[in-house]
C-alpha cells in the first residue's frame, strides 16, 4: 500500500508518502509548503509531523522539491538549512538553473536552494546529476525505488526552456508572491453564482505560468495495486501527454490524483480528464491565497468522472461550498475532510481502494 498525507501547508503542497517493502516503511516528501515569515524556520504542518516520526525513521527515499514557486519551496529551504534530528535523503531532485537552457541571471529562493544542495546532498542523482526532465522522444522515464517505481510526466523539454526564457518575470512574480498580501490570482476566479452544472462546459483557457510548466509531477506505482499520480502544479496538457504515452488509445488508470495546481481552472484541463481514469481526486489547498480550487476545475472532475470522489486537507469558504449532499444526487459524487477540529488529511492507497487513514 502507498500511504498519502497532505500536510496542512496553507495555499500550498507538502505531501509526505510512505510504503512497506522487504519489511520496512519507506518513505518520500514532496514539496515543503510556504516557509513561515522567518525562511530558516520550517512550517508547523511539516515540524508537526517531524515530531511523530521517530528519529530513527526519519531517512527518505527521495525529497522531491516540484518547481520554485513560493508555496512548494519554501518549506524545503527551511528544512534542508535547519534538518531536523536524523533526517537524510538518498536523493533530492530539483531542477536548478543549471538544467535550465539559456543565461539566467537574477536572485531566487531556486538559487538558494541550490546553495544549500550542491556539494551537501545527493541531487538528481537517479538521473546522473542531469534535469529531471521527460525526453523530446520515447517514453517518459521510469525511476526504480525499493518497492516503488516512479514515472515521470513533467516537466518536457519545451517546459524548462520557457522557465530559462522568462527567469526575470518568474523572479518578480515568487517576490510578489512571498509578499504578505500575496498577489491576485486570476486562475483562481470563482465565477461566483453560477451553477456548478453549468460551469463543468464553460470555456477552458490553459496555465501559462513558466514556473509551473516546470513541475516535476510523476506517477507512484506500488506492487500492491497502488497507484497515484502526483500532479504538482504542472500543465495539464503535458500531463495528459505523458498518460497518452504511456496508454495510447485509453484512459490511463490511476486510484488518487493529486489534482495539479490545487484544483486551478488552467491545469484541470478536459484533456488531463480524457486522459486519466480516476475516480479519487486530492486538493491541497486552504484557498486563503488563491481561492483554490477552482469552481470549473472541480465542476470538470464532479461532470467527467465516474463517482468521483474529493479529499481535501482543509475545510475552508473555498472548499465548504462542495459538502453541498446535492452533489451527490446531481454528480453521484462525494467529498471528504479532516476530521472536525483538524487540518491536513491521511489516505491509505492500496488493493484498489482508497481510504481514510
Amino acid at each position: 500500500m502507498i500511504i498519502v498525507e497532505a500536510l496542512p501547508a496553507d495555499d500550498g503542497d507538502c505531501l509526505w508518502l510512505e510504503w512497506d517493502h522487504d519489511g520496512r516503511w519507506r518513505r518520500m516528501l514532496v514539496d515543503g509548503g510556504r516557509s513561515n515569515r522567518r525562511s530558516d524556520v520550517v512550517p508547523g504542518g511539516l515540524t508537526a509531523r517531524f515530531d511523530r516520526q521517530p528519529v530513527d525513521q526519519r531517512d527518505f527515499e527521495l525529497v522531491v522539491c516540484t518547481h520554485i514557486d513560493a508555496d512548494h519551496i519554501g518549506g524545503l529551504l527551511a528544512l534542508f538549512q535547519q534538518p531536523p534530528a536524523g533526517f537524510s535523503a538518498s536523493d533530492v531532485w530539483f531542477n536548478g538553473p543549471d538544467h535550465l537552457a539559456g543565461d539566467l541571471l537574477g536572485p531566487a529562493h531556486g538559487d538558494a536552494f541550490v546553495e544549500l544542495l550542491d556539494n551537501r546532498w545527493p541531487w538528481n542523482t537517479m538521473f546522473d546529476g542531469h534535469a529531471v526532465v521527460v525526453p523530446e522522444r520515447g517514453q517518459p522515464p521510469v525511476i526504480e525505488l525499493p518497492g516503488l517505481r516512479l514515472t515521470l510526466l513533467s516537466p518536457d523539454v519545451p517546459g524548462l526552456r520557457q522557465l530559462a526564457l522568462d527567469w526575470p518575470a518568474v523572479v518578480r512574480d515568487f517576490e510578489a508572491d512571498t509578499s504578505p498580501d500575496g498577489p491576485a490570482d486570476l486562475l483562481g476566479v470563482r465565477d461566483p453564482g453560477v451553477p456548478l452544472a453549468e460551469l463543468a462546459a464553460a470555456g477552458y483557457s490553459r496555465d501559462s505560468s513558466a514556473a509551473n510548466g516546470s513541475s516535476i509531477a510523476f506517477v507512484v506505482e506500488h506492487t500492491d495495486r497502488a497507484r497515484v499520480l502526483l500532479g504538482a502544479d504542472a500543465h495539464g496538457e503535458v500531463l495528459a501527454a505523458g498518460l497518452r504515452a504511456l496508454r495510447p488509445g485509453g484512459r490511463y488508470p490511476v486510484d488518487l490524483c493529486k489534482a495539479p495546481h490545487h484544483g486551478s481552472r488552467g491545469n484541470v484541463s478536459p484533456g488531463l480528464l480524457s486522459a486519466l481514469d480516476c475516480q479519487h481526486w486530492l486538493i491541497s489547498t486552504n484557498g486563503a491565497r488563491h481561492s483554490h480550487p477552482d469552481r470549473r476545475a472541480v465542476a470538470r472532475i464532479l461532470d467527467r468522472c465516474d463517482a468521483p470522489e474529493l479529499w481535501f486537507n482543509y475545510r475552508s469558504a473555498s472548499t465548504e461550498e462542495f459538502a453541498d449532499p446535492t452533489l451527490a444526487d446531481r454528480f453521484g459524487a462525494r467529498t471528504h475532510y479532516p476530521r472536525a477540529g483538524r487540518t491536513g488529511i491521511r489516505l491509505t492507497v492500496g488493493a484498489g481502494r482508497v481510504e481514510r487513514a
